[in-house]
């Protein structure tokens, strides 16, 4: 005996069926994507590789000393040059000598996990303190504003990962930025004059680069990579609408450099001994260095 189903229950049956069969054949498939979430470590710096924060530190150098305090990782710190005198606390730090001639016993004694330096160190101390178990690190001193940024973010990426380093680095240099902003075209040409025999300074040296921030370097850095010297002629040809130079040099400047119009119309900037040593060793504390000369810059204008 046949057993009959009514049409209609037969096509919804049959729809039914045919739907479930779609949705299993267009339903994507749920795939788990597992992606590992980046972490501060490993980072490269220079020709080091850090798989972790080094816990205790030794700088060589005062400006490295100041990055390092500046970004947060005083504690870090536990030895520095002779020559470190800022922050004013940094002498009850280890004193482990200098670059020119480390104090290697003190330095292996101390025992750093890591030891910077912005100047060469000799080959042989090298080899004695990386025996006493201590890394060595050497960044060169910045030529230019955007160099000494990037020292700032690779001294954050060694203590902090690659993860907050710009972000550190931003906010220790954000007060010399900020300073610098200010200073954009405050004066027009300029020639920074170094010494009495005009040793002059291109945008190739750190000098020349951070004044081209306050207007137009007359000196070409065609013919030299650093530092060059010119006679009074040719600085007469430049025409540099002002002069900039530290005070002991402005008191022993050649008659010819004193004939000058930058001169004669009194456009001289002057430097002294603190704001010297700032531009020598930058770090963020040049903003201070910057204000003084829009200071001076003001007053003349004012004249």
């Amino acid at each position: 005996m046949y057993k009959f189903v009514k049409p209609a229950a037969a096509l919804l049956a049959a729809f039914i069926m045919c739907g479930c069969n779609r949705i299993a054949e267009e339903a994507p498939v749920q795939t788990e994507i597992t992606q590992a979430a980046e972490k501060p470590y490993p980072i490269t710096v220079g020709s080091l590789i850090f798989n972790e924060q080094p816990q205790t530190a030794g700088s060589l150098s005062p400006a490295i000393t100041e990055m390092i305090c500046e970004l947060g990782y005083s504690e870090n710190l536990i030895g520095r040059s002779s020559y470190c005198d800022f922050p004013e606390n940094i002498s009850e730090k280890a004193d482990l000598g200098s670059a020119a001639n480390p104090d290697v016993d003190a330095v292996i004694a101390a025992a750093p996990q890591l030891l910077i330096s912005q100047s060469p160190i000799a080959k042989k101390d090298i080899v004695k303190i990386e025996e006493g178990g201590t890394r060595v690190m050497i960044i060169s001193a910045p030529k230019s504003i955007e160099q000494l940024y990037n020292q700032y973010k690779d001294i954050a990426a060694v203590f902090g990962g690659k993860l907050t380093c710009s972000e550190a680095a931003d906010k220790a240099i954000r007060p010399l930025s900020d300073a610098l902003r200010k200073a954009e075209n405050s004066i027009e040409s300029f020639v920074y004059i170094m010494s009495p025999d005009l040793a002059v300074a291109t945008n190739e040296d750190f000098a020349g680069n951070f004044f081209s921030k306050f207007g137009e370097n007359a000196v070409s850095a065609a013919d030299s990579d650093e530092a060059t010297v010119l006679d009074a002629e040719q600085l007469a040809e430049l025409s540099p609408q002002w002069l900039i130079m530290p005070e002991s040099v402005e008191s022993a400047l050649p008659d010819e450099v004193k004939a000058l119009d930058a001169y004669q119309d009194g456009k001289v900037i002057t430097l002294d001994d603190e704001a010297l040593e700032r531009i020598e060793r930058p770090t963020s504390r040049l903003s201070e260095t910057v204000y003084d000369i829009l200071g001076q810059i003001n007053s003349i204008n004012n004249a």
